[in-house]
């Protein structure tokens, strides 16, 4: 529905009076009445009653009336929308995030994130790390923070590739990490990529236990239940107040934990908070 349209039917609904809309408008009389007439074939109703030489809104017309309103300015917030989100500000936002994350940088970076980008509402999804690339790329989020590269065609920029440290409830020293392993049950996230590669490297008999929640894990390594291998920013604020303790582990080749931003679109919203990431992660 053409929104001149609307506009031509409202000022002639105010007016009742096609020549007094014409003048406004800087239109002919004929011209509007050709639009009114186009409207009205295109809802298949009349809008307006002929009464001699004046025009008055029937039934239908003041039906119609608050509906063409509220289209008018339906229209208008999406323009205005749409020139905001070409500027580069937008006032929502979507942002899937895997758990590993959401419980340990992702209260920074929305933080550093809102200093740059102070008008935007954010609205969070925790999602397992395997299914935010599928999320961003049915554009259920704008934004997705995983653990795990996608198989979508999608934008990937990798903000972080950090070591991964063995974690264990009180202090060791890295020559530590061949009695640790084989004294205690480890600990390891479901969907964590960089498992294989420590698996190929412990020796036959290890105790694995394979869960699905980072906390948890945390959890028990604090009761003294057992060790663990996890990406330096997972338990940094723990190591930092002396509640884990953790090091970079003796087990070959350097184990990292990689972290990504997958995106759908470019857009200066994204770029900033790509730019928060990248931040808080060097921090």
């Amino acid at each position: 529905m053409e929104i001149e349209l609307l506009k031509t039917f409202l000022l002639a609904a105010k007016k009742e009076n096609f020549r007094e809309a014409a003048e406004e408008l800087m239109m002919t009389q004929s011209a509007v009445t050709k639009q009114i007439q186009k409207l009205e074939k295109v809802l298949n109703i009349q809008l307006f009653d002929r009464v001699q030489k004046r025009v008055v809104l029937n039934a239908n017309g003041h039906y119609f009336l608050p509906r063409a309103i509220q289209l008018i300015a339906f229209e208008e917030q999406i323009v205005q929308e749409m020139n905001a989100f070409q500027a580069g500000y937008s006032q929502k936002v979507s942002i899937g995030v895997a758990p590993q994350i959401a419980n340990s940088t992702l209260p920074l970076i929305i933080q550093l994130f809102k200093q740059l980008q102070p008008d935007v509402i954010i609205q969070i999804d925790i999602l397992p790390s395997n299914e935010i690339g599928e999320a961003v790329f049915r554009q259920q989020i704008d934004i997705g923070l995983s653990k795990v590269p996608s198989t979508r065609e999608l934008l990937t920029t990798m903000i972080a590739n950090e070591p991964v440290m063995i974690v264990g409830p009180k202090p060791f020293d890295r020559d530590d990490f061949h009695l640790l392993i084989k004294t205690f049950p480890i600990y390891t996230h479901a969907f964590s990529p960089y498992w294989e590669q420590i698996e190929r490297q412990l020796p036959r008999g290890c105790q694995i236990e394979r869960l699905n929640q980072t906390e948890v894990i945390k959890t028990f390594i604090k009761q003294g239940m057992g060790i663990a291998f996890l990406p330096k920013s997972v338990v940094q604020t723990e190591v930092e107040n002396g509640v884990l303790f953790a090091q970079i582990p003796q087990i070959g080749d350097d184990i990292l934990s990689a972290t990504f931003v997958h995106t759908k679109y470019t857009h200066p919203l994204i770029n900033r908070f790509i730019q928060a990431c990248i931040t808080i992660y060097k921090k």
